[in-house]
């Protein structure tokens, strides 16, 4: 009687986990989830958790290292530069390894960022209203300017400008179904395609001494997006190939060695070849140039081939979770930040992007803790 008890409580539990699996293909894992993506055989990649983990770090960099204050500040701003090609191709290395996307994925991704970008939008507006109220004595919300800051915020401008990443994204998203239909040859052209336009658009910069990516937000130069996204999923078969012919010190060595020349050329065509309106050359004019890319992927590759013990998987884990949190909060934070400390040097730079970062991790962890951080901190 006791095996009849455990075969049906197996019953029981086996209907209960029906419903989350609609197609199972014998001869290899291959699954279907609701949300429309028909799975491969890929679990969760502590690796690419910790290149988000630095793609993260450095991306509150390129906002709080000032270009104009010093070589060093300047130096250490060009440095993070890898932070947006690296969160393209950590979304690519799962996206396009997961087999065929239909449209529900991207329409459920999409609605999920745009609500994400209203909600974030109505707070940022309340908490000015409060300010208001603090500094002036008088509650006035102008309801009508946030619809307006909403699509502001796509198109790269006003307080929250930053969220131009998460309209590239949705553009991303869009191309999904057709991207994965492709076969694999079809992919590697498409990518190929992407590299001789990211080439031909940096070689003309460069013999115009004038960036042609500046007539065009970040939010629509689809060709690097969908070059560094397409790069991801083929990053690790470029990681075996590098593992096969370097070892990981050798590996490492190039990856400085290439730094220290991305750096120079940066500070080179940045300060004296190219100066938009007068100012020094933003990191993201320099995403199509074929040694960053070079840069992007031996680094990208480098931080796969690192072993990772247990207890340090579990950290990188529950910190890759606050990831998108950091990104949405730190740029308004650091509006907040920068008016109590000053930034006069790259010491002071430092102790800003360390204040910003931490502040806004805690901030991040705290609201995943209540009922609306899934909405808050989550696509």
């Amino acid at each position: 009687m006791i095996w009849i008890r455990l075969l049906q409580l197996y019953w029981i539990d086996a209907k209960k986990n029906l419903h989350k699996i609609r197609k199972v293909i014998v001869g290899g894992l291959k699954l279907e989830d609701s949300s429309g993506i028909i799975l491969t055989d890929r679990q969760r990649n502590s690796n690419i958790d910790l290149t988000r983990i630095f793609a993260c770090i450095a991306v509150v960099g390129l906002h709080t290292f000032p270009r104009e204050h010093s070589v060093g500040t300047l130096l250490a701003y060009y440095l993070c530069g890898f932070a947006i090609p690296f969160f393209f191709m950590s979304s690519g290395y799962f996206l396009l390894n997961r087999g065929k996307i239909n449209w529900n994925y991207p329409l459920k991704k999409a609605f999920s960022i745009i609500r994400l970008v209203v909600l974030w939008n109505l707070v940022f507006d309340i908490l000015k209203s409060v300010f208001k109220v603090y500094s002036t004595g008088k509650l006035n919300i102008e309801w009508l300017d946030i619809p307006q800051d909403i699509i502001k915020s796509f198109l790269q401008k006003g307080e929250m400008g930053h969220f131009w990443y998460l309209g590239a994204l949705i553009i991303i998203y869009m191309l999904l179904p057709w991207i994965s239909q492709k076969s694999l040859e079809q992919k590697k052209l498409l990518l190929f395609s992407m590299g001789i336009v990211c080439f031909t658009v940096q070689t003309v910069s460069l013999v115009m001494t004038y960036p042609l990516q500046a007539g065009v937000i970040q939010t629509f130069r689809v060709w690097t997006s969908l070059l560094y996204f397409l790069l991801g999923s083929f990053i690790e078969e470029i990681t075996s190939c590098l593992k096969k012919k370097l070892h990981f010190n050798a590996h490492l060595i190039m990856v400085v060695v290439v730094t220290g020349i991305v750096l120079a050329v940066h500070y080179f065509v940045g300060t004296r070849v190219i100066l938009l309106g007068g100012k020094i050359l933003k990191a993201e004019y320099f995403y199509d140039s074929i040694l960053d890319i070079i840069w992007v992927i031996l680094f990208f590759s480098l931080l796969l081939r690192v072993k990772i013990c247990k207890r340090v998987k579990e950290f990188i884990r529950k910190f890759a979770s606050l990831t998108l949190g950091i990104y949405i909060i730190h740029f308004p934070l650091r509006l907040i930040v920068v008016r109590i400390l000053k930034v006069n040097s790259l010491t002071e730079a430092v102790c800003f992007w360390l204040i910003v970062l931490i502040i806004s991790a805690g901030i991040t962890w705290i609201i995943g803790k209540t009922k609306i951080g899934c909405y808050l901190t989550k696509i």
